[in-house]
């Protein structure tokens, strides 16, 4: 695998520094981890949002589920004290 050279600021170095000997790892694979744990946040910040009902046919409701929670909705609840 080719090496790659990152440059870091100041407080990230002392991080990097602080959370490997924390951990006991060498430097590079802290790195390698905190990438692989934060590529799909920074992947995510660039993709549109789904619209609106985007899964909605994946999880249908049968027609008699929600007559049910209409008739659900209308009961008078009571509390047994």
């Amino acid at each position: 695998m080719p090496r790659t050279m990152i440059d870091l600021d100041k407080d990230l170095a002392l991080e990097l520094e602080h959370v490997a000997s924390l951990t006991k790892q060498k430097r590079a694979a802290v790195l390698s981890q905190a990438i692989r744990a934060g590529l799909p946040v920074v992947a995510g910040h660039f993709q549109l949002p789904r619209p609106e009902g985007y899964f909605a046919h994946a999880y249908p409701r049968p027609k008699d589920r929600l007559e049910l929670e209409a008739a659900m909705a209308n009961v008078k609840q009571r509390l047994d004290r």
